[in-house]
């Protein structure tokens, strides 16, 4: 759907005239295709391999007194 097709659609349903349409500012929004917010950890692992590691802290052993 173009702007203008758009703007006479509404013009036909609010029965407004279609410069009371333009006036006001209506626009026609087209939302972008997008892709789901996952991450394939195996596939960054892959490109970055060093700088996921794990790192893990030391052990603590007692000391017997």
């Amino acid at each position: 759907m173009t702007q203008l097709e758009f703007e006479h659609e509404l013009a036909r349903s609010t029965g407004e005239s279609l410069s009371t349409i333009r006036s006001r500012g209506f626009s026609l929004i087209i939302v972008p295709d997008r892709n789901p917010l996952v991450v394939d950890w195996d596939q960054v692992q892959q490109r970055e391999p060093m700088r996921y590691v794990l790192r893990r802290r030391p052990i603590r052993r007692r000391v017997a007194a």
